[in-house]
């Protein structure tokens, strides 16, 4: 499920890219039209094939059956020949455009490359659905645990919403495709989700309720829902057809953001016995504009071979396998060696973002090439409320935008932090990415916020590793406030004077307005920023240049 829905938002990235480039390509159709404007331009740095979730996907599969494993690792890999396939695409449109081969040929191979697109888009969202289908039909040919928790309950009265929510949407874009005459009734959803809201407390009995403040609470999910579904089931009976991109991309929106998501963290919430579900697409979002008949002769097609749905048997006797990463222990006693730090100011590269003390230039270079060794400690908040679309995943993305560029000289440690700090990552070269982005990968949020602690740790850390010349700082990623001792102030007070210094990094879908943390970050004559996702690839690299080489 996880390798399918970030293969979905790598999709989405695409059709938007390619939507834009359409648009754009117009203009030059003609051999005249754009002998006044700039050049034909196309980028696709935002879109990554997700080999790694793939690669967790195949690794983490040894417990299902053979032949049922087969089918559904096959399918797996048919997605991920299909988002390779868009990416070759979408190198050969970059050499497309910047050797202006669209002025020789008037977009003939561009109006092929689209079409290819289009064509993608639509297999890829019909065999999604299929992997989806079949390993749901695994799943529940087990037998639940016994005894029948309520989660296991609650879980199935759920998912029936997810797929009565689901229906409404299909039916939604049939109805502004064309393929159907009418919207989809709503009868059958407002009914279950007003079941599900009367029996909520039969349903989830025994369970606590911990309050929607609290991101462990099962009960916010599960109402969450239910009332989201109430709201979809309004929103089908005023659908209008006037705009059906617009239209539909909200209902894409509304469906991702308000009843997927708040059943996959209920599912996450119940650890096992509930399965995840999947996003759904846009698929609106991309539509050929001017429809071409020129093959795509010279673009391979997918060579897999694409799987049929499982049959309806049921597996084997199942085998518990039980799979864990071991998380390196906190260092626990940092030794008597006195080191030396040495004290060199630079100027910081600075953008829309209010840095603290830290004045510079205003461009940002995509490479560490002449600047400091970094000796960086991502001290990560990963406790319950951190389990949203605009926090951890967004955190990941942060940190995987600064593996691309690091070197070998540099060393980058991992400290989570929900009840007590933990180092998850030991100093690591920038030569050894890949480990880095797999504990960064494994990242879930759980547990309570112990910030205080995770400082300490940090500090510890980064002393015990201390590059001389070199940028030695610390990255606060946290999602709000929390009380910061006097002994903590200190630290970071005097740290800074010994050139271990403390940035902050914000996280939600609004600004927090964290006046504890901005002065704790100016205190560690660091920076504070809040993340969004169009900063979000920015900001860590920013960081890592903090200091040029002496």
């Amino acid at each position: 499920m996880d390798f399918i829905n970030e293969s979905l938002r790598q999709m989405n990235h695409m059709q938007l890219l390619v939507r834009n480039y359409q648009s754009s390509a117009e203009y030059y159709r003609e051999p005249n039209a754009g002998r006044h404007r700039s050049n034909l331009t196309y980028s696709h740095e935002e879109y990554k094939v997700p080999v790694s979730e793939h690669q967790l996907l195949t690794m983490n599969t040894p417990q299902i059956p053979q032949p049922y494993r087969a089918s559904i690792n096959g399918q797996a890999d048919v997605l991920l020949a299909i988002l390779k396939e868009m990416d070759a695409l979408s190198i050969e449109l970059i050499t497309y455009t910047s050797t202006k081969q669209y002025e020789q040929d008037h977009l003939k191979r561009s109006d092929a490359i689209l079409d290819r697109y289009a064509y993608l888009f639509d297999v890829f969202d019909r065999k999604k659905e299929q992997l989806y289908q079949d390993v749901r039909r695994i799943h529940e040919s087990y037998p639940v645990k016994k005894p029948i928790t309520s989660y296991d309950i609650s879980g199935k009265a759920l998912l029936k919403l997810i797929d009565l929510n689901k229906e409404i949407l299909f039916g939604i874009r049939a109805y502004l495709n064309g393929e159907a005459t009418q919207v989809p009734a709503t009868d059958a959803l407002q009914a279950e989700a007003r079941i599900l809201i009367t029996n909520e407390y039969q349903n989830l009995k025994g369970l606590k309720r911990l309050g929607r403040t609290n991101g462990l609470c099962p009960y916010s999910p599960y109402e969450d829902l239910a009332e989201n579904s109430l709201r979809m089931a309004e929103k089908a009976q005023n659908v209008q057809k006037k705009s059906a991109d617009q239209t539909y991309e909200s209902f894409y929106y509304f469906f991702n953001n308000e009843i997927a998501y708040p059943y996959n963290k209920f599912s996450e919430l119940a650890k096992v016995g509930v399965l995840k579900t999947i996003n759904e697409p846009n698929i609106l979002a991309f539509r050929r504009s001017t429809p071409s008949v020129i093959s795509l002769a010279t673009t391979e097609p997918i060579k897999k071979t694409i799987n049929e749905p499982l049959a309806e048997t049921k597996p084997v006797t199942q085998s518990t396998v039980t799979t864990s990463t071991p998380i390196s222990s906190p260092t626990t006693t940092m030794g008597q060696t006195v080191i030396r730090h040495d004290t060199v100011y630079v100027n910081q590269t600075k953008v829309d973002t209010v840095y603290i003390d830290r004045p510079g230039q205003t461009t940002v270079v995509n490479s560490l090439a002449g600047f400091a060794a970094n000796n960086m400690i991502l001290l990560l908040d990963v406790s319950g409320s951190m389990d949203s679309p605009y926090k951890l995943p967004l955190l990941k993305t942060a940190i995987k935008s600064l593996l691309r560029i690091l070197r070998p000289e540099d060393q980058l440690s991992v400290i989570v932090y929900s009840g007590k700090a933990k180092v998850a990552l030991k100093p690591t070269s920038g030569s050894n990415a890949s480990e880095i982005a797999r504990v960064i990968d494994e990242l879930q949020s759980d547990g309570d916020t112990d910030g205080n602690g995770g400082i300490r740790l940090a500090y510890k850390v980064a002393n015990k590793n201390y590059i001389r010349a070199g940028n030695n700082r610390i990255i606060l990623a946290t999602d709000g406030e929390f009380p910061v001792s006097d002994e903590v102030f200190q630290l970071v007070s005097e740290s800074s004077t010994r050139d271990v210094y403390l940035t902050i990094f914000t996280f939600g879908q609004k600004e927090i307005n964290g006046q504890n943390l901005k002065k704790l970050a100016q205190t560690g004559k660091g920076s504070y920023t809040h993340i969004t996702r169009k900063n979000a690839n920015l900001q860590l690299i920013l960081e890592a240049q903090a200091k040029k080489i002496p």
